[in-house]
């Protein structure tokens, strides 16, 4: 089924315009518990995440979460923390929700539904976040669009200002004019250091799921890249 005009009207957050698509298809579970959980557990445009979590947890973003497959698996694995998930595809949500809610980690996550952009721009404080990933963010491939990749040079200033001394962010692409862009951005973040070496990417993280979308790429050929930077500088 898709997500009814009701329920879009009532969860999706129109204060920010942004690209992408806008309904999709769900299960009639993923839109009870989105109607369950997402009064719960949403940032609203003029919330702040340090308000919405206990004070002095370790703290993990993940921008672009589509169904939620890779946050979920962040937090079985890291007990300890609380994340933030960025996603502006309702649908997606609904699904990812379901997941959380079946591995009983949903209480240690917000979402936001605005642009990734705004987020840590505006909601997010300086400094406090140990880790953000991005995983095989939108390529916009037609050179016209290449102003709407979310790894621009003021937004990879902004990444750097909120991850805390020692922080990581971790990116993630198979298309290897993507993974270069991003790569020649964040390697001139002066607070940022990029662990396989200037202009190198980092082997696959050891342990790390292979999503259904990343399945998709490897059976058109595409291979994943990745790259990990370390926060060493103390950019505010």
């Amino acid at each position: 089924m898709r997500l009814t005009r009701e329920v879009r009207d009532t969860w999706l957050q129109h204060e920010q315009r942004s690209h992408g698509r806008k309904n999709g298809y769900v299960t009639k579970g993923q839109a009870e518990r989105l109607d369950k959980w997402l009064p719960k557990i949403s940032l609203h445009r003029e919330d702040r995440v340090q308000d919405k979590i206990p004070r002095d947890v370790l703290l993990g973003v993940e921008i672009g979460f589509g169904n939620g497959e890779f946050l979920a698996e962040l937090t079985q694995q890291y007990p300890e923390y609380y994340f933030v998930g960025v996603e502006i595809y309702l649908p997606g949500i609904a699904k990812a929700i379901s997941r959380l809610d079946a591995c009983d980690n949903i209480e240690r996550v917000r979402v936001s539904q605005l642009p990734a952009q705004y987020v840590l721009a505006q909601q997010v404080e300086p400094n406090s976040v140990d880790m953000i990933h991005v995983n095989h963010p939108d390529p916009w491939p037609k050179k016209k669009h290449h102003h709407r990749r979310i790894i621009q040079k003021e937004f990879a200033n902004v990444l750097a200002s909120r991850l805390k001394l020692g922080g990581i962010l971790s990116l993630a692409s198979d298309i290897d004019e993507l993974a270069i862009w991003m790569r020649d951005i964040l390697d001139e973040v002066p607070d940022l250091v990029n662990e396989a070496g200037k202009g190198g990417f980092v082997p696959r993280p050891e342990g790390r799921i292979v999503t259904k979308f990343e399945e998709r790429g490897m059976k058109a050929e595409r291979i994943s890249q990745f790259l990990r930077y370390r926060k060493v500088g103390a950019n505010t």
